[in-house]
Order: C-alpha cells, then sequence, then structure tokens
C-alpha cells in the first residue's frame, strides 16, 4: 500500500521544499516558486485521486486471483464450491468425467443451478455457455452458470444471453472472491475488519491531507494576488 501512495508523497514533499524556498527568499512574483509549489500539491492531490486503483490492488490481494491463474481445473471447482458454500448456497461437487457439463450443484432457498467451472489463459467460448445449457436440463435445474478467471468470447455473451446463462467474467469473480476470501488468507472476520479500516483510515488521512495542502496553497496565492490588487490602487 505504501507502494501506492509513494508518488504522492514524492510531490508533496517537493511543494514542502519549495515552500521553504519561498519563505528563505521572501515575497517572491507570480508565476515564481510558489506558483510551482501550487502546481506541485496539485499534481499530489491528482495523484491522491487514484487511489481507487490502490484499492483495487487490495481487492484482488484478497480476492487470490494470482492464485486461482495458477490452479489446476479441479482446484478451482474446489476454490468455487467455497465460495458458494460462503454465499449461502448448498454444494455438490460434481466436476469428474461424466458430469454431464455441471462441476457444481448449488441451491438456495429451492432454487437450483449448475455451474460450469472454466479456468482459462483465453476466451471462452460457447461451447461451456452450450455444456451448462444442457447440465441444467439433466439436472432439472432453475438456471445455470458459467464462472471463469478469464473472459468470454462475444458469441459466448450472446449465446448466453439467449439462452438465460448466467456469465461471471474475471472482475465480477474478483469481487464475489474478495467479499468472501479463504480463511486461511487472512485471521478471521474482526481480522479483515481491522486490516480494513485501518487501511481505509490511512488512504482518508492522506487525501485528505492532500486537499488541505492545496486549499493552504490556493488562499495563499488568493491573498499575494489581493495585495498586489491593492497596491496597485
Amino acid at each position: 500500500m505504501l507502494a501506492d501512495v509513494g508518488p504522492s508523497a514524492l510531490l508533496m514533499a517537493a511543494a514542502a521544499a519549495v515552500d521553504a524556498l519561498e519563505l528563505r527568499g521572501g515575497t517572491l512574483a507570480t508565476g515564481g516558486l510558489a506558483d510551482a509549489a501550487l502546481a506541485l500539491s496539485a499534481l499530489g492531490v491528482l495523484s491522491a485521486l487514484g487511489l481507487p486503483g490502490a484499492v483495487r490492488v487490495s481487492a484482488l490481494r484478497r480476492a487470490g486471483i494470482r492464485e486461482i491463474d495458477a490452479m489446476t481445473g479441479r482446484r478451482f471447482e474446489e476454490r468455487l464450491a467455497l465460495l458458494y458454500r460462503a454465499m449461502g448456497f448448498d454444494v455438490r461437487h460434481t466436476g469428474q468425467r461424466g458430469d454431464f457439463g455441471a462441476d457444481l450443484v448449488i441451491e438456495r432457498q429451492g432454487e437450483r443451478s449448475v455451474v460450469q467451472a472454466k479456468r482459462y489463459r483465453g476466451a471462452v467460448g460457447i461451447e461451456a455457455v452450450q455444456q451448462a445449457v444442457g447440465a441444467a436440463r439433466y439436472y432439472g435445474a432453475d438456471g445455470s452458470v458459467v464462472v471463469t478467471n478469464s473472459t468470454c468470447t462475444a458469441a459466448a455473451r450472446a449465446l448466453a444471453a439467449a439462452g438465460g446463462v448466467e456469465l461471471v467474467e474475471r472482475d465480477a469473480l474478483v469481487r464475489l472472491l474478495a467479499r468472501h476470501p479463504e480463511r486461511s488468507r487472512g485471521t478471521g472476520a474482526a481480522g479483515a475488519l481491522v486490516r480494513q479500516l485501518l487501511e481505509g483510515a490511512r488512504l482518508c488521512a492522506f487525501a485528505l491531507g492532500a486537499v488541505l495542502r492545496l486549499a493552504w496553497w490556493l488562499v495563499r496565492a488568493l491573498a499575494r494576488m489581493v495585495r498586489g490588487v491593492a497596491r496597485a490602487g
């Protein structure tokens, strides 16, 4: 996380250095070091606005998507079984030869769905959607889902939309996994909550500091402008 805010910290340090030079050199004309410091502070705020990217990195870490990319197909199915159980589903892992296109059969509140798991490096094609449709019929399911750590082709998306198949592609999978991480990746719910609170507090403090510094420079610039107008008058 510190690496994510490093560029902003450098910009703010540079602004502070320019500030010190200005104080030592006395009043500066418009366009001097004071304006450079203001620009540096503005850049610091813009960098701080990139914090959602840092939050996304944190979500990727919690999701363990890099580990999933290296999993076998069988291990991926097992991870999805854990995920759906954490989401409140009863899960039957059918993943084996002759599973009729369903790696998982999940049920919740009387509704049954089949899950086709695809740990791919490339895009998932229409075959996975066709398998999911056939599996739903075989298992008497109300719906079918294709889950992948990758993306789906345009043809697969079109067929899924026509056949009522839910597609859970990489970004959606990351969000689900981040909400329901494996227990081994943390120290329980309390520990995860504390870590999230600490991360959030640190990021908010950094962003607030950057905004306050920019506001300070704006006030000083306005004061100089007023003084200049007063002298001219």
